[in-house]
């Protein structure tokens, strides 16, 4: 998984791959374990061409692109934000699952081929 510590990473990020799932986090929030391994669990079961990266928003207030709450997902299909998750489920388990099931319905609204 990839760490975010830039804006110009950022872009480079969204410019440069089809698909990207971004979480973005604060440390020391108690949903933060579920978070990461529910990060961890999507990028090994998701389609290899989906780059999964993460954003520490107090790092890098700059990327934070108006979110409001961490933890948060986001899912962009050549730059434009297609999904997005405010929070975390109280499992990794359940978390994964819901998460994929709104990405995959997201990509079959769009037609976009990609493993979720």
């Amino acid at each position: 998984m990839y760490e975010l510590r830039s804006k110009e990473e950022f872009i480079r990020a969204l410019n440069g791959n089809e698909v990207v799932l971004v979480g973005f986090y604060e440390p020391g929030i108690r949903e933060n374990r579920v978070f990461d391994e529910s990060l961890k669990n999507l990028e090994r079961v998701i389609d290899q061409r989906i780059l999964v990266c993460r954003v520490n928003m107090k790092d890098h207030p700059e990327i934070n692109h108006s979110i409001y709450k961490a933890p948060t997902i986001r899912v962009y299909y050549k730059g434009e934000l297609v999904f997005e998750q405010i929070g975390c489920l109280n499992t990794v388990e359940l978390n994964v699952k819901v998460i994929r099931r709104g990405i995959r319905e997201v990509f079959r609204k769009r037609n976009i081929n990609v493993r979720v």
